[in-house]
């Protein structure tokens, strides 16, 4: 009988009591986080350009929003360097001008086709400020700070990297984070691209 007793007991299924967390535990949901304007595609004709949502400019966060696919996209649209017509890059480019009276501006870039080692300097005023970028996938950026005045800002290609012409995308923000230009080059060997800012006070 004890023997019988002790056999239903080690065939009963094991029962197991998991204690509440004493903290909480982390989402497995990915929080939503605010849009980056350097995820937008300012060239699509849809884009909202006064949106309020993105006031706020967050360059860790620059592709988190893009398709990686757009990069094999533009590899395999790209003319072959028998279908380009090189005289149409050797002209220097005006990016355009604007009034701005911040203390610096902030100038993102990026190539905008599939990254093949395109190389810039930029100068400011005619002087050198910074001397070689290799342009990637990902926004890369820097401060310049202004003058009263006129602000000529060059952006000079080094080279057509491995598939020509040298390619880039830039925006360019204020000191308070708002996009005040917004434009794209193809440019040969040695010509530049110019961005003239104007400071009042």
């Amino acid at each position: 009988m004890s023997w019988s007793q002790k056999e239903t007991e080690l065939n009963d299924p094991p029962k197991f009591i998991v204690a509440p967390p004493k903290e909480k535990l982390p989402s497995l949901i990915t929080p939503k986080k605010n849009k980056s304007l350097l995820s937008e595609d300012f060239f699509n004709p849809e884009i909202d350009f006064e949106n309020s949502e993105n006031s706020i400019l967050m360059y860790g966060e620059s592709e988190e929003f893009l398709d990686p696919g757009k990069r094999y996209e533009n590899k395999l649209n790209r003319k072959s360097e028998k279908d380009k017509n090189p005289n149409q890059f050797k002209t220097d480019q005006y990016l355009g001008d604007f009034r701005n009276n911040g203390k610096f501006v902030q100038i993102a870039l990026r190539d905008h086709e599939s990254p093949d080692g395109d190389l810039i300097k930029i100068m400011l005023n005619d002087r050198e400020v910074v001397s070689r970028v290799l342009l990637q996938e990902r926004f890369k950026t820097i401060a310049l700070d202004l003058i009263v005045g006129f602000n000529k800002i060059d952006f000079v290609a080094l080279n057509q990297g491995t598939s020509g012409p040298n390619t880039a995308e830039i925006r360019v923000f204020d000191d308070e984070g708002k996009l005040v230009g917004s434009n794209r080059w193809n440019l040969a060997t040695g010509v530049k691209a110019t961005y003239i800012i104007v400071k009042e006070n």
